[in-house]
């Protein structure tokens, strides 16, 4: 065999190692409570999504972990929010990555909620003081396009010095995202979101699963079927399921076998395992 027939079948071999022999991170410690139940974006029914209130709301009904979505300002600040716009959740205008942390001090994100006064959008930094420290975090960051990955070394940092391992998941469309935590941080637990909506197109099925291994599949509900079960449990995946907003949803998932729900209704979820416990129990 000639030196670059070597190379060339080596560089082969690491490839399908990478691609087709890798394993997710155990994420056991997560579940130990039962399935994983999480407030989307708080507890957004009773208080403004994404701040501090919802995030409290949730987790007064009794819900162990939330979801919170984060994006950078300009000026690098980590945020709360689901939307790079200010108009659609604020009485502010423009938009977050173009804007300094200064600019947003001031902007209601409670509108839809006027009976609760002003409410601020807080960073991820705040929120993380804000609740109980056993309290568990999905921390979905968005990216405005593909390469937008300023806020994955900053949320990075942040999880080391709250010292959040054990307790935090790191979710994202873009896998880029999801591939540089990995290389920062392997203790880092990891989750793909997959749907077919409101997503650029090559971001809509879980392709590059086998690219950045995650530790976690978090498809859109009405993706969900025996299939992807399979898929899953075929690749070690945990799959935690959005937004998943009634009662049979939540019962059928449950039986298909998913691990976990992404809820706007945190006492639904509760409802929904509790009785699971009792079933478990008896």
């Amino acid at each position: 065999m000639t030196t670059a027939a070597f190379l060339l079948f080596f560089i082969g071999a690491i490839v399908v190692k990478h691609l087709f022999f890798w394993h997710p991170m155990d994420v056991n410690h997560l579940y130990k409570d039962g399935p994983l139940m999480m407030g989307h974006r708080g507890s957004p029914k009773e208080a403004p999504e994404n701040t501090t209130l919802s995030f409290q709301q949730a987790v007064n009904t009794g819900l162990k972990a939330i979801e919170v979505d984060v994006l950078c300002t300009k000026d690098g600040k980590v945020v709360c929010s689901h939307n790079h716009d200010l108009e659609r959740e604020t009485d502010g205008s423009g938009y977050i990555h173009e804007s300094d942390f200064s600019e947003l001090r001031g902007i209601n994100a409670g509108v839809k909620f006027p009976q609760l006064g002003v409410t601020p959008i807080p960073t991820l930094a705040e929120l993380v003081s804000a609740l109980p420290h056993k309290s568990i975090l999905n921390v979905e960051i968005k990216s405005i396009k593909l390469f937008d990955l300023q806020a994955v070394p900053k949320v990075v940092e942040l999880i080391r010095e709250h010292q959040l391992h054990g307790r935090v998941i790191i979710s994202s469309f873009n896998p880029l995202v999801i591939g540089w935590v990995k290389m920062m941080d392997r203790t880092i637990p990891t989750a793909y979101l997959w749907s077919d909506e409101d997503v650029p197109p090559i971001l809509t099925k879980p392709r590059f699963i086998n690219v950045v291994h995650p530790d976690m599949l978090h498809p859109s509900a009405h993706l969900m079927n025996e299939n992807v079960i399979r898929f899953a449990k075929r690749k070690r995946l945990r799959l935690n399921v959005w937004t998943v907003n009634n009662l049979p949803a939540m019962n059928w998932l449950m039986a298909l076998g998913v691990d976990g729900l992404i809820s706007d209704f945190p006492l639904l979820m509760l409802e929904v395992s509790g009785r699971m416990q009792q079933q478990s129990a008896a």
